[in-house]
């Protein structure tokens, strides 16, 4: 629905300092007999106005966004142009229109609300929103229709299922196995995981483990694959995972309940509640998991028990029409319980550990955002991370016990700006400063009762200052250029400047090309860099290196997509990436006595990885869609002339999803890899795997909606009795739930 007439208007106040200063990348300017669109856009039910929605003129080269109230301006030359406008969760509307000399016209819109997939708008591929369509990078997106039709318990089931990426507990060989995600080959170390645009931190070994971020309130989940350092700096070598939730809406709540086999219960609660320009959001949920044992002839469990309770509050206030300040308070906390032993040959005995663990994260962030003039605006944000782990060792029928604390403290304050200049450069520049502290400590009890306190870490901390920028250029009407640099001062190692470009053309109206090229890198961790791992009693000890280098990396990606009906999309991307100074552990001869190894980090490394990515996605009709991706790897190390283990060279995902009666919804899903190697040595080989799983949601009655899953429906697990086996433990489970909306 739109409505559109012309209304007499004084003209905008020109910003003639940004004129002056950024004149050099201007394109053509604007005739001094330009006409003016402007208007408001808002919600058809409610008439609430809709703040940072996208306005673009697709026949033209310009665009802007609605401030908190929903209004926008634009100018444009004489002449006719196609308007269209969007914003997530919102059907998108455009009108033609016809401008004269001089016109000013009142152009206003009122959308409906949209459950249906609609074209997904992103933030993380450049900082902020953009429709995916116009991207010059590749993306893939888990909206928020998948994550509340799957029956996933963590942010890691819910990324299993994308086309490009591998998420596995035991596919890495990392202590402790976390469930990382591994991006074009390059393994989860080397990927930042962001939640809501912040970093997580307290990864074992550097990888953040996502079977320990609850899916709760999560909204979508962005990812953005190759190098990505000029824009997120460290971490962000192979990729970005961005995990986005749910903000402040109307009133509204739900409830949610589900059982599953293996003893899972899971526990929701959601409310949000809107008065004039206040609003505030809690969920909180509770999810436990009991252990599980395939081989009752030892005392050792495959999958720990785990207790996890996750509480999150929102507030947001425009405090102004230009000003807007919100703040969010998070908190994780998880216990896992597990049993390993150990055969000690001198003795013919077999020890029995139990492992308590404990896992307390604590993120509390604000931001103040000032759009102060048109299409442009200002931020300031503050965010302090807590990451504390506590690692009980226990022996069974001994007083020994080895207590591992983690202290991990991150701590951030940004200043950003965006500003839109002259309709076709949107300027992005930042600073930012971030400090991280580590101490690792570990306390024994020995068997006579005595003491010992060892410091694995010292108190330890870093300091990075950063400036970047990045230019969002509307070339053309059917071309962009993405450009950007990351500036930073390391305490450690001074001065590195990032790159990055990227580009698209749309060829067609069906067909669209892009390539992109960025540099990446990783500074040491403070683990990496001061570790001292002591298992002497095991003949060995890792050790940190103070003489690390920073991992470089660069990426190539070029692709395609090509939608030769409506309903049809098929996309194609080559990706190359080669990494060099790879961290990785070497025994150190020098040191190493005959009966202790000792291992030392050193910068060693240097991988390539490339393939090529197909995807597709189709609709039939309002009743079924289906959407799948292939992806052809290979990943060489390049000293050891091997594939590198844990990277099938062939992987297969493809979901199809169905429109029922009642607006019931059924999905299947299936996941293949082909074998990998299993070890670095290439002497043991992990067998291909396949799961497919199904769910189903049907409403009941009013309010009250039923769920029910299985996940791996043909019960494919490991063989226990293949020492490279490194397929999943669990095999086939059932899950079921209800959702109540309040």
């Amino acid at each position: 629905m739109t409505d559109a007439h012309a209304v007499k208007k004084p003209a905008t106040k020109k910003n003639w300092i940004w004129k002056l200063l950024l004149s050099g990348t201007c394109l053509t300017p604007l005739s001094l007999s330009a006409a003016q669109i402007a208007g408001t856009i808002t919600d058809a039910d409610s008439e609430r106005p809709l703040a940072h929605a996208n306005i673009a003129v697709t026949t033209g080269k310009t665009g802007t966004i609605t401030d908190s109230l929903g209004r926008y301006e634009l100018e444009l030359p004489p002449g006719r142009y196609r308007v269209e406008v969007s914003i997530i969760g919102y059907a998108i509307q455009s009108q033609q229109i016809e401008l004269l000399a001089d016109q000013n016209l009142q152009l206003d819109f009122a959308l409906n609300a949209q459950a249906l997939p609609q074209a997904a708008t992103l933030i993380t591929a450049t900082g902020r929103l953009k429709s995916a369509a116009a991207l010059t990078v590749p993306v893939a997106i888990v909206p928020r229709e998948a994550i509340e039709l799957s029956n996933a318990e963590n942010v890691a089931g819910l990324l299993e299922d994308v086309a490009g990426l591998n998420v596995h507990s035991s596919l890495y060989g990392y202590l402790g196995s976390p469930s990382g995600v591994m991006i074009q080959g390059i393994d989860p170390k080397r990927i930042l995981i962001l939640v809501d645009g912040e970093r997580v931190i307290g990864g074992p070994g550097g990888v953040i483990d996502l079977d320990k971020l609850p899916v709760s309130n999560v909204e979508r989940i962005e990812v953005v694959k190759g190098p990505h350092s000029a824009l997120y700096g460290s971490e962000a070598m192979g990729g970005v995972v961005h995990i986005l939730t749910r903000s402040p809406q109307e009133r509204s709540g739900d409830v949610r309940f589900s059982l599953g086999s293996g003893g899972l219960t899971t526990l929701e609660g959601q409310a949000a509640l809107t008065r004039s320009s206040l609003s505030a959001s809690l969920t909180a949920s509770r999810t436990a998991l009991e252990a599980l044992d395939r081989s009752p002839d030892d005392p050792d469990t495959d999958i720990d028990a785990y207790t996890q309770r996750f509480t999150q509050g929102k507030l947001r206030w425009e405090a102004r029409p230009n000003l807007l300040l919100q703040s969010s308070a998070r908190w994780v906390s998880q216990n896992e319980e597990g049993v390993s032993s150990q055969y000690f040959a001198p003795l013919n005995k077999t020890y029995v550990w139990r492992y308590p663990d404990q896992v307390q994260r604590v993120d509390l962030g604000a931001e103040a955002e000032w759009q102060w003039a048109e299409g442009s605006t200002a931020n300031a944000d503050v965010f302090r991370t807590y990451f504390d782990k506590l690692s009980r060792e226990e022996l069974i029928g001994s007083r020994q016990v080895r207590d591992r604390s983690t202290d991990n403290v991150l701590t951030k304050y940004q200043l950003r700006t965006t500003h839109l200049l002259r309709r076709t450069h949107i300027l992005t520049a930042g600073l930012k400063h971030t400090r991280e502290e580590l101490e690792v400590s570990l306390e024994r009890t020995l068997p006579l009762g005595e003491q010992q306190h060892t410091v694995e870490v010292p108190p330890s901390r870093v300091d990075v200052a950063e400036a970047y920028i990045q230019d969002d250029w509307q070339v053309a009407e059917n071309t962009g250029v993405v450009w950007g640099a990351r500036y930073q001062w390391h305490s450690r190692y001074g001065f590195h400047l990032t790159p990055k470009v990227s580009f698209a053309q749309r060829l067609s109206e069906g067909l669209r090309v892009r390539a992109s090229y960025g540099a990446g890198y990783r500074a040491p961790s403070l683990k990496e860099l001061h570790f001292v791992f002591d298992h002497s009693n095991l003949g060995y000890k890792v050790l940190g290196s103070p003489s690390l280098k920073p991992e470089r990396t660069w990426g190539l990606n070029v692709g395609a997509e090509f939608e030769p009906v409506e309903a049809l999309d098929l996309r194609i991307n080559y990706f190359h990436n080669r990494l060099r100074n790879l961290i990785q552990t070497v025994l150190d001869p020098t040191q190493s006595s005959g009966s202790v190894a000792i291992y030392a980090y050193d910068n060693v490394g240097r991988a390539v990885t490339r393939g090529i990515e197909f995807s597709l996605s189709t609709q039939f009709g309002d009743w079924l869609a289906v959407n799948g991706g292939y992806t052809y790897l290979r990943a060489r190390d390049q000293d050891a002339q091997r594939d590198l283990p844990g990277r099938p060279r062939h992987a297969l995902r493809v979901r199809a999803k169905w429109t029922t009666l009642r607006e019931g919804r059924l999905e299947i899903k299936l996941r293949r890899d082909s074998a990998v190697w299993a070890d670095t040595e290439g002497t043991l080989r992990s067998p291909a795997g396949e799961e497919w799983d199904l769910n189903a949601e049907q409403p009941l009655w009013g309010p009250v909606g039923l769920r029910v899953g299985i996940e791996n429906l043909l019960d494919s697990r490991r063989d226990l009795d293949n020492p490279g086996d490194l397929r999943s433990l669990r095999g086939r489970a059932v899950r079921g739930g209800l959702r109540v909306q309040l």
